[in-house]
């Protein structure tokens, strides 16, 4: 499996005319607070690496909103078969099926608002298994680590209140 994308291209469009206040690893995940228009926007992410090229095949990206719902993006690249959703699967759970909200000329998105229970499977959970169709109808597999993601996620709920 080869996809690729640019990731000085991704990081660019994630972080263009915004300054990073606050950044904290915890494990597999990543915490990020910016200036975005004098307002300040917190992220929790994990990328993905192809292992040949070391070039970043995805991401997902956590960030609660105004509401206090939280919102999660996965990126994906053009490569994908826009018609036919994803599969999300955390563990041995049973799979959902995902479908695509919108490109932009850096990628492809997943984004949904996901409700407490979900944020609980991630958090009790090892690993989420995704496949997507690429457009030449083979099947990608991405695997994301979950070590991490609560202490993670207990930051990011934090921020808010700040």
């Amino acid at each position: 499996m080869r996809i690729l994308f640019i990731y000085f291209l991704l990081l660019k469009t994630l972080f263009a005319d915004n300054h990073i206040l606050e950044q904290e690893n915890f494990e597999a995940w990543q915490f990020t607070c910016i200036e975005e228009q004098s307002q300040k926007i917190c992220e929790l992410r994990e990328l993905v690496f192809d292992p040949n090229s070391e070039e970043v095949v995805s991401y997902l990206s956590i960030t609660l909103n105004q509401d206090n719902l939280t919102q999660m993006q996965i990126a994906f690249p053009h490569a994908v078969n826009l018609k036919s959703p994803i599969s999300l699967q955390i563990d041995e759970k049973d799979p959902i099926e995902l479908n695509y909200a919108y490109c932009n000329k850096s990628a492809c998105f997943v984004a949904e608002i996901i409700g407490e229970n979900f944020v609980n499977l991630f958090k009790a959970g090892n690993n989420i298994i995704i496949k997507a169709l690429l457009l030449d109808n083979r099947e990608a597999t991405i695997t994301y680590s979950l070590s991490g993601f609560t202490a993670g996620y207990n930051k990011l709920s934090s921020s808010l209140i700040k």
